[in-house]
């Protein structure tokens, strides 16, 4: 039996598949991911820790796939975290997370009066001077500029784990759109951008598409982490682009409803035009042969979520299964109480009410919180008749059933909440040859469960 192996890296944790060539997922793995959060905004972890819970999920697949051939390992991810190592690699500093709030007025003042327009249409992605690694590089040059000096190499955690594995630096075009620092439509970095943070492009990983075979996993690697030696590693993508390739939403008209820490919809466009005329995030997806995708983003939605869930419902941070049964018990419209989850709590607002409605409340205000941001898309004409729903919510038909009444689109619920590393699997398959591209590896899926009288 031959496989191929998929990580999803996101903000709280890294998701593995094995997957066969058919589509059949064989394995399933999830392992964590603990953060440093400071007083002083400072959101880190340390890059061994990072590297350690990447490595477990792969040495997990790559037992349960015995004597089988992996064929390609491929990683998408969340991105946004930055990292400065030395020229052979080695850390130099933690792992800023992209979530870190230590930016003051350092980007402001390496970049000047940016022209934060023209920077949008290039990197396809709006500056908020505070968040990210443009942000975070401009903090290190003001505070600690030593870090971006000589020959240190400037990069986000999945090119630090590629390095890792193959000795080689790479980037995909979707992968490295949070860098803020690639023009998406020429796939090279900004001369300028790079001239006022005074780095030179040799500091940063190369530019590739995705699914481009980065190399193959070092004897060395092999060895320190328990992998198998000499399996190609394929450059990935972004992970809401990984899950949309994994639930096949592949064409305008479609959207993926990924429900991670953030609740963002992904939607394929023909055009990017429409897409930055709308000011959404951008994706270069399947481009230039294929579709763009534009996003739509409530930022940390879940974060905000899980605060009222350990005030109203359960404390002991696993409430999300208590929260849905107690909704399920509660009419639509909570008996007219209204939660908008990004406010804090207020035990006034919530006086009289049972725990049934605060639950239903919770999660109504939870997706009309995601409804605002659908607005965007739709005011630039993009709109979607049905969508695929993935993440942790996803595996709970009580979600789907709030979304499809207050959204009004129909939701299929089979993404579940591996699809980013599906999709990944699905990149570690084209850059092995496997499939031709990303329609024609869902055509494989699709002939398969037909011949197995699955629905689809």
């Amino acid at each position: 039996m031959s496989y191929l192996m998929g990580l999803d890296i996101g903000t709280s944790s890294v998701k593995g598949v094995l997957m066969t060539e058919e589509g059949q997922i064989t394995e399933k793995t999830r392992e964590g991911f603990t953060y440093d959060r400071r007083p002083d905004g400072a959101i880190e972890i340390g890059a061994g820790a990072y590297l350690g819970s990447c490595m477990m999920a792969l040495r997990t697949l790559t037992a349960a796939a015995g004597d089988g051939e992996i064929l390609g390992i491929c990683a998408s991810s969340a991105s946004g975290n930055l990292l400065v190592t030395d020229r052979e690699g080695n850390a130099l500093c933690p792992i800023t997370g992209w979530q870190d709030g230590r930016v003051r007025d350092e980007a402001r003042m390496v970049l000047g009066e940016i022209d934060a327009g023209s920077l949008y249409r290039r990197t396809g992605w709006p500056f908020d001077l505070h968040t990210f690694p443009l942000a975070q590089l401009c903090r290190i040059r003001v505070q600690s500029p030593w870090l971006l000096s000589g020959d240190n190499m400037i990069c986000m955690s999945t090119e630090y784990l590629y390095r890792v594995l193959t000795g080689r630096w790479g980037i995909s075009t979707s992968a490295g759109t949070p860098f803020y620092l690639i023009d998406q439509q020429t796939g090279e970095y900004i001369p300028e951008l790079l001239n006022t943070l005074g780095i030179r492009e040799e500091q940063l990983p190369p530019v590739m598409p995705c699914g481009s075979v980065l190399g193959r996993i070092l004897p060395e690697a092999a060895e320190e982490y328990g992998l198998p030696a000499g399996i190609p590693v394929i450059l990935g993508s972004f992970d809401h682009p990984s899950a949309a390739r994994g639930a096949g939403v592949l064409r305008e008209g479609e959207m993926l409803l990924s429900c991670g820490t953030s609740w963002v919809g992904f939607f394929p466009c023909a055009s990017r035009e429409r897409l930055v005329d709308g000011g959404l995030l951008i994706d270069p997806f399947l481009a230039p042969e294929g579709c763009w995708a534009g996003l739509v983003s409530a930022a940390s939605l879940s974060n905000d979520v899980e605060k009222y869930v350990r005030k109203y419902i359960d404390p002991s941070g696993n409430g999300y299964r208590t929260l849905s049964s107690l909704a399920a018990k509660c009419p639509p419209g909570a008996g007219g109480l209204q939660i908008c989850p990004a406010d804090e709590p207020d035990d006034g607002a919530v006086e009289g009410y049972s725990r049934e409605q605060i639950a239903r409340a919770i999660m109504e205000g939870t997706v009309r919180v995601f409804r605002y941001q659908l607005g965007k898309a739709e005011k630039a004409g993009i709109r979607a008749e049905r969508a695929v729903m993935v993440g942790g919510p996803s595996e709970d038909p009580l979600w789907a059933r709030i979304i499809e009444d207050i959204c009004g689109f129909t939701v299929r619920t089979d993404g579940d909440a591996h699809a980013g590393a599906r999709g990944a699997a699905v990149l570690a398959g084209i850059g092995a040859g496997v499939y031709r591209d990303e329609a024609d590896a869902h055509e494989i899926f699709l002939k398969k469960m037909k011949r197995e009288g699955q629905d689809v």
